[in-house]
């Protein structure tokens, strides 16, 4: 491969930044380049000096593999076609009859260096500031000549009908000047695309995390979508100048990558995301996908208002790690997305999130959060009635709050309805559907869910065990070992782990882990549960009436769900001790008690009266 370090090379009109591995004319978009192809450009700039071997070629991008004369014939071919040249013009790489190639024309090296004078020839030594003269200034020239509003240009081939249920990728836009890098931006570029893109019939959507997860330093496009098994993908970058924004951004089908749509748009930077309506069409057309049609402009919050927006992203990317400490942040955030836009649907949405999640994965009071849940909700729909980030937070609620298992139903079909790539809201529906017994149906939502975020630790993890009880054996084992590939470390992966390990015969290495999750999840009563439970079963009997004590009093202290109490009570066998738990988590709306007739833990229990009646209780259907 070519040298590995970030670099910028500039020859006639032609830009090629390394990091974000691109080929671009210095006002237009990113020329479609083969990934070998844009290999082979990078190492014959850098060995320009001489005459480049085929063996050498093959031996850099191709790591010594062999491959057909062809190929590398194919790669030359290529970057003639995308730098303009016709066939026998060799004004940028000669072909050495017998020796291999050259490139010939004049290079500008460094991050701030800026094209030769076209035609070939090197700027003037009057311009003396050849690698100095900032790509800002150059920009803010070129943005200045560009009118008041708005303008943009794109070229794009005839329409591609998309295979039935093929997957597009949205890739986190990236910054082409690291001294100006917005994350917000970058990430809010592609947020607004997804959600814009999301509500086609006929495509699945990949989510922003799993992008986000897939985009490693360097990282082709092509291959990132490959690693999300996406058909399609959406690679875009952003310049900012003097107030102004300009986003480039393309869709390239990853069987050829080929570029089926390319463009450029400028924008004020206080009205950027408004952007995303053209883009999202622009794409959908590219496509010939049968999108629902959007009514109005954009839904409030979806760019409108940039601070308000900015705060609403601020608070969504703390999803991505879920924990008592990010969702109090991303209420936070959301707080203030609503101060300055009243109207603000997904924010809304949002805070509805982080109050489900604090009582799933912080311990926090259901009778607290699942009404301000609840009224988050009805906000949100009030104000944006097709919203499915709403209504998957409505069946949520309707599953884990009011065990209203058909009104959850309602509500989770009707956001898989508004948004099929909505990845949890098919999770949401598997689990409903896994805990009143419908397997089946169970494992095909878990299996579109795992498909929509196939980088992610959670899905991947919850999708298995899904899987695995539907009869989707081979599904469910490769599910269970992207976590190891992704997030080996995962707590959740860990306690499961851990808990196999000593039930196996390895006790002590599986308390050691189950005390690792523990510490990675700020002591959740999740893992202290098992561990407790763990201790139990291993003849530790002190061990776990010390940490059922500690849990009991954090019980009195705030509150801990009755059901992880009970499960270390049931361990030490005091099964009366365990069903007045279970009848507390009855009355105190205990998530976990929606997980009744599934949960192993309570298998020694079910032919006791008491425990009759509170599965009868719970009114499964």
């Amino acid at each position: 491969m070519p040298d590995a370090s970030p670099r910028h090379y500039s020859f006639d009109r032609f830009r090629v930044d390394t990091r974000a591995r691109e080929v671009r004319e210095v006002d237009g978009p990113p020329l479609p380049l083969p990934a070998k192809a844009f290999d082979v450009l990078v190492f014959l700039v850098e060995q320009r000096d001489r005459i480049v071997t085929r063996d050498e070629l093959a031996a850099a991008v191709w790591s010594g593999r062999v491959v057909e004369e062809n190929t590398i014939t194919q790669a030359i071919a290529a970057l003639r076609r995308a730098l303009d040249t016709q066939p026998g013009d060799h004004r940028f790489i000669v072909t050495v009859p017998g020796r291999g190639y050259r490139f010939v024309a004049d290079v500008v090296e460094g991050e701030e260096a800026v094209p030769a004078t076209p035609g070939g020839g090197a700027a003037p030594a009057g311009a003396g500031r050849s690698k100095r003269a900032p790509v800002v200034a150059i920009t803010c020239v070129l943005l200045a000549l560009i009118g008041v509003l708005v303008a943009w240009r794109w070229t794009n081939r005839p329409a591609t009908q998309a295979p039935p249920d093929a997957a597009l990728a949205v890739l986190p836009f990236r910054t082409l000047s690291s001294a100006q890098r917005d994350p917000l931006l970058e990430l809010g570029l592609a947020d607004t695309l997804i959600t814009r893109i999301g509500d086609s019939t006929s495509l699945r959507v990949r989510s922003l995390a799993s992008s986000e997860r897939a985009l490693e330093p360097g990282r082709d496009p092509i291959d990132a979508a490959t690693r999300l098994g996406a058909r399609y993908v959406i690679d875009g970058t952003v310049q900012q100048a003097d107030n102004r924004v300009r986003v480039s951004a393309r869709l390239l089908d990853t069987a050829d990558g080929n570029a089926l749509w390319s463009g450029t748009f400028d924008e004020r930077a206080d009205r950027v995301f408004t952007l995303q309506d053209r883009l999202a069409d622009a794409m959908v057309g590219a496509l010939a996908l049968n999108a629902r049609a959007r009514a109005g402009a954009a839904k409030p919050c979806d760019g409108d208002d940039a601070g308000a927006y900015r705060a609403y992203l601020a608070g969504r990317h703390q999803f991505e790690r879920p924990s008592g400490e990010a969702m109090r942040k991303a209420l936070a955030s959301f707080r203030r997305a609503i101060e300055l836009d009243p109207t603000c649907a997904r924010a809304y949405a949002g805070m509805a999130f982080a109050h489900r999640t604090l009582v799933m994965t912080a311990d926090a009071d259901p009778r607290v959060h699942f009404p301000l849940a609840k009224a988050a909700i009805d906000r949100a729909l009030a104000l944006d009635p097709n919203l499915a980030e709403a209504y998957a937070s409505q069946g949520f609620v309707r599953f884990w709050y009011d065990r209203d298992w058909t009104g959850s139903e309602a509500s989770l079909k009707r956001a898989i309805a508004l948004n099929p790539s909505l990845a949890e809201a098919h999770l949401a529906y598997a689990h409903l559907l896994s805990n009143i017994g419908r397997k089946a149906e169970a494992g095909e939502h878990a299996r579109r869910a795992v498909e929509l975020e196939p980088l992610s630790p959670l899905f991947n993890l919850l999708g298995a065990g899904m899987l695995w009880e539907a009869g989707f054996e081979e599904e469910a084992e490769r599910a269970g070992a992207r976590v190891q590939d992704v997030e080996p470390d995962f707590w959740l992966a860990r306690m499961l782990g851990g808990a196999e390990k000593a039930y196996g015969g390895d006790v002590e290495g599986g308390i050691r882990d189950l005390e690792t999750a523990a510490e990675a999840c700020d002591q959740c009563s999740q893992v202290l549960a098992v561990l407790g439970m763990v201790y139990a079963r291993a003849d530790r009997r002190a061990d776990a009436e010390a940490l059922l004590a500690r849990m009991e009093q954090r019980a009195k202290d705030g509150y801990l769900p009755p059901t992880s109490i009970a499960a270390v009570r049931n361990a030490l066998g005091d099964t009366d001790g365990a069903l007045d738990l279970l009848e507390e988590g009855l009355r105190e709306s205990d998530v976990r008690m929606t997980f009744l007739r599934v949960d192993s833990r309570w298998d020694n229990l079910r032919d006791l009266p008491r425990f009759r009646a509170v599965d009868a209780a719970m009114r499964f259907p």
